[in-house]
Parts: structure tokens; C-alpha cells; sequence
């Protein structure tokens, strides 16, 4: 059974056309999408709040800290 030649061109075409819409579609969203950090500068600036947090808590082993003097 063979394939009509001229059905064969409409269809590649219209997928042609569906991948080019969904693409440019997705290009568009791209460009108005914030962009993102890499995902070494968002846990480096994780660890640095954690650092301040950690450093920011008075200290049980110190007595000054503690209040008990």
C-alpha cells in the first residue's frame, strides 16, 4: 500500500509547523523568565546565612555569653 506523496509533504509540514510554534513558544517564555543563579552562588549564600546564624547564637560554653558571671 503506498503512501500518497502529497499527504506525506502536508503532514511532515504541519509537524514542521507544530515543532516551530511549541519552539518559538518556549523561546518566549524563556525571555521573560528571571534569570537563575548558578547553583554554587545559591549554596554558598546558604552556608554563609547558616554561618551568621550559627555565629549570632550565644554560646553555652562561654560564660560571658551566657550571663553567668
Amino acid at each position: 500500500m503506498d503512501m500518497n506523496l502529497y499527504f506525506a509533504e502536508w503532514l511532515i509540514k504541519e509537524r514542521l509547523a507544530e515543532a516551530r510554534a511549541a519552539g518559538a513558544r518556549g523561546a518566549l517564555l524563556d525571555a521573560h523568565r528571571p534569570p537563575r543563579q548558578p547553583m554554587r552562588v545559591a549554596l554558598g549564600l546558604v552556608l554563609i546565612r547558616l554561618g551568621q546564624r550559627i555565629l549570632s547564637r550565644p554560646s553555652a560554653a562561654d560564660p560571658l555569653a551566657a550571663g553567668n558571671s
